[in-house]
């Protein structure tokens, strides 16, 4: 329905050009130049001003009624399509955080797919797969032992250089 009232519109506005250019101006306007000024004998006594002006009424009448109905069609169909969107979001938002609340259920405490307890396992996207984080463990104050110190090498007795002699 929406696109016959389209091009019935499109038609109407043409014709509604045609006539508004074809009537006769202060100057004679397009309508002298398509013969509007022999027109009285085509149109009758009164001319072709009266006609042309009747016409003109008619088809500007039809062009802001189906204007008006163009806009409120389209007003409602976006309303539509709007209110279709906000629905769509809020299921899928309801559908992730029942997602999570089962996993959160499912899951116990320091069990992961990891190796280590205390893994993390986090998803970042539909199509992602999972990352797997394990903390590093950290050594308590007292029961971390002392770094090993590298062992000096044993000092040779400083030699003079060569080729230089000894002074007595």
């Amino acid at each position: 329905m929406t696109t016959l009232l389209t091009v019935l519109h499109v038609i109407v506005c043409l014709f509604l050009m045609l006539t508004v250019l074809l009537q006769s101006g202060k100057g004679g306007g397009m309508g002298a130049a398509f013969g509007g000024g022999n027109a009285a004998t085509v149109f009758g006594g009164s001319g072709a001003s009266s006609f042309l002006r009747r016409l003109t009424a008619i088809a500007g009448t039809i062009f802001m009624s189906t204007s008006m109905v163009l806009a409120f069609l389209a007003s409602h169909n976006s309303a539509d399509a709007l209110e279709k969107f906000g629905d769509e979001q809020q299921q899928i938002a309801d559908q992730k955080e029942k997602a999570r609340e089962d996993a959160l259920k499912t899951a116990k405490p320091g069990q992961g797919s990891g190796s280590g307890s205390g893994a993390l396992q986090l998803q970042l996207g539909s199509g992602a797969p999972p990352i797997q984080i394990t903390p590093t463990p950290t050594p308590t104050p007292g029961s971390a032992e002392k770094p090993a110190t590298p062992e000096k090498p044993a000092e040779k007795p400083a030699t003079p250089p060569a080729g230089s002699a000894a002074k007595p």
